[in-house]
């Protein structure tokens, strides 16, 4: 079964690629058709019906093509492709009635046809499906092309009229309808042929099928136009130059519908402004061609030359107004789009925008952003200093209104300030404040100033500063915190000639607690010695923990050994409290060395710690590693070296 099933496969694949070959190869056997087409009816010139039978069925593959073309390649616009066989099917109608029937009965066709509307008919709905291709392949669509081509049709027919058609009607034999109808059929084929042009506009490389389409637009062109010449002098056979014309134009059109890249005319996009300068230039000829020709035919004393060309120059006219116009609706259009991408471009980015003439601080542009931050829309205020709710950061002061970066944007320099704050909800926010000068040549026209909430960012910042400096087990500084304490207090005691103590706790036993109770046990050892050192210190004192069992403190409203004293017997009351209520293991015994500065005491906080760490060491030997004053021993040590011995030691 599943021999059959891979046998199955097999063969689908085959007809798949079968029906591929036949789909992209079609065109070709619509090209050998038609050439067959245009000789037997070459070969058939003495037998009139039998040439009009091909003429008709030269038409007829066209519309079968057409058809074919939509059910195997299925284009983008199938509406087009469908009014161009509905087109076609008219003009097969028109054939039938102007051409196979005369001749069926052996006679000569006649000018204008009886199917002349129909003729026309298919011509309007021709246009239309050009149209149509030419939007589909622009972004938006739009009916320029159709103005362009009248433009461009009304010149050219102004120009026919009176270089070729004028001079034939004086020995015409032709009424009036017949004359306006043969410059009519030149007058749609060459609205076919430009805007089968204007769909080779933005195109990289054209495709064969627009290709087929400008031969057909320019085969029907030339075919009708001598049509219409021989008419006006009464010279036209049938089965003539200008038939076999219109049999290429069968031809082209069903080759462009058969050809596989007949998908491409509708699908591929126009590039933006293409030929925009070669189109302007064109239609400015165009525009110019009828009022000289209107001239040219005053100077030679022709009457309705001027009064056709007159006709022709205020349609031309009003076209080129209305092309005008479409030009200038369009620069408006592309203005809006512009102004509202960037603006978009604004309201996307995170930060708030204020743009504010320089002169005056009028507002001209305010993001959504900006209104979100501030909590208020700052475009309701004609000047900076006048904006609610700002403050300079870390204070209740409102904001100095001389500070604002906008200030200096208008001298011509780029401002900033990152100490603003908003209120906003019942929260401060901080706000990063940029203004930047916008100049027109030397003068400053323009403030731009830009608002970014960093409250998430100085907050990222704290706690990093935090993790920088805060020891994490205890909660008190760590080494790094310390120092730079420390650095700032023992600097402004020195400046104000204020002495003060230093002291070095280091705890006692703790690898003998970690090692017979666990770490666990020891790190609350720690905790527990932070939480009594704190309780022991007032606002302004520095405590940290600068090693494994060691803390320093920096008392800086103390300036004697004796002042120590005090400051250790507090602790050894503490600490015996703390140890009544704790187990045995958990009971704690720290020794301290102690050393007082004053302004006059050279060396750095790390000379300080080390003297204090020496005093801390000569308490511990002196006593023998006992704690003869309980679990607080200590040992004091002045600036000039001289051992102190506390009272009770």
């Amino acid at each position: 079964m599943s021999a059959d099933a891979g046998s199955g496969a097999a063969v689908s694949d085959i007809s798949q690629r079968r029906r591929h070959h036949i789909r992209d190869w079609v065109w070709v056997g619509h090209l050998g058709l038609s050439f067959a087409l245009i000789v037997a009816y070459v070969l058939a010139a003495d037998h009139g019906f039998a040439q009009s039978l091909i003429f008709a069925g030269a038409n007829l593959a066209a519309v079968v093509a057409i058809l074919t073309g939509i059910r195997l390649h299925r284009p983008a616009r199938t509406l087009a492709w469908s009014l161009l066989a509905a087109g076609q099917v008219l003009y097969l109608i028109g054939n039938v009635y102007w051409y196979v029937a005369p001749a069926a009965e052996q006679l000569q066709t006649v000018f204008p046809s009886p199917a002349a509307e129909i003729y026309l008919l298919s011509y309007l709905l021709s246009a239309i499906a050009l149209l149509q291709l030419i939007r589909a392949r622009r972004a938006g669509g739009d009916w320029s092309a159709l103005l362009d081509a009248l433009i461009v049709t009304i010149a050219f027919t102004s120009i026919n009229f009176v270089l070729v058609i004028a001079p034939l009607l004086d020995a015409t034999q032709l009424s009036r309808y017949a004359q306006i109808l043969a410059g009519v059929y030149p007058f749609f084929d060459m609205i076919f042929l430009v805007l089968a042009i204007r769909l080779f506009f933005g195109t990289a490389r054209p495709c064969a099928s627009l290709l087929a389409l400008a031969g057909w637009a320019a085969s029907l062109f030339v075919a009708d136009s001598f049509y219409g010449i021989e008419q006006v002098q009464g010279v036209e056979q049938d089965g003539d130059l200008s038939f076999l014309g219109y049999l290429l134009s069968f031809l082209f059109l069903g080759v462009a519908a058969l050809h596989p890249t007949m998908r491409r005319v509708a699908g591929e996009r126009e590039e933006a402004h293409a030929a925009g300068w070669v189109r302007l230039l064109a239609l400015a000829l165009c525009g110019l061609a009828v009022p000289v020709l209107v001239v040219q035919s005053v100077r030679h004393g022709q009457r309705i030359e001027p009064i056709v060309l007159a006709c022709a120059s205020a349609i031309m006219f009003v076209l080129l107004m209305l092309r005008v116009s479409d030009l200038l609706s369009k620069i408006v259009a592309s203005g809006r789009r512009e102004q509202g991408r960037l603006q978009r471009f604004l309201d996307a980015i995170p930060v708030g925008v204020d743009v504010r003439e320089a002169g005056t601080g009028q507002p001209v542009y305010v993001n959504g952003v900006a209104r979100r931050i501030l909590g208020y829309d700052p475009s309701r205020f004609t000047s900076p200093d006048q904006l609610p709710n700002l403050y300079t950061s870390g204070t209740g002061e409102p904001f100095p209104p001389d500070r604002f970066p906008i200030n200096k944007a208008r001298q011509g320099h780029v401002a900033s300030v990152d100490d603003m704050a908003v209120e906003r909800d019942a929260q401060r926010r901080h706000l990063r404040v940029v203004a930047t000068p916008i100049r027109d040549g030397e003068q400053v026209q323009y403030v731009l100033t830009a608002f970014a909430d960093i409250t998430d960012e100085r907050e990222m910042a704290e706690e990093l500063r935090q993790l920088s400096v805060i020891d994490e087990l205890t909660g008190v500084n760590n080494r790094r915190g310390f120092l730079l304490a420390a650095r700032t207090e023992i600097a402004s005691a020195r400046e104000a000639h204020r002495p003060g103590v230093l002291l070095f706790i280091d705890l006692d036993g703790l690898k003998r607690i970690n090692d017979s109770h666990g770490h666990s046990v020891g790190d609350e050892a720690l905790r527990a010695t932070a939480r009594l050192l704190r309780a022991n210190i007032r606002r302004r004192d520095v405590l940290g923990r600068i090693g494994g069992d060691e803390f320093c403190v920096l008392l800086t409203e103390a300036g004697t050994l004796a002042d120590a004293d005090l400051w250790a017997a507090r602790l050894r009351d503490q600490v015996a409290r703390h140890n009544e209520s704790v187990p045995q293991e958990q009971r704690l015994a720290v020794t301290v060395g102690a050393t007082v500065f004053d302004h006059h005491t050279p060396g750095s906080v790390e000379e300080l710690i080390a003297r204090a760490d020496t005093a801390m060491y000569q308490a511990r030997e002196q006593t023998g590693g006992q704690q003869p004053d309980g679990p607080v021993r200590m040992f004091g040590r002045h600036r000039t070296s001289r051992y102190h011995r506390p009272s009770g030691r």
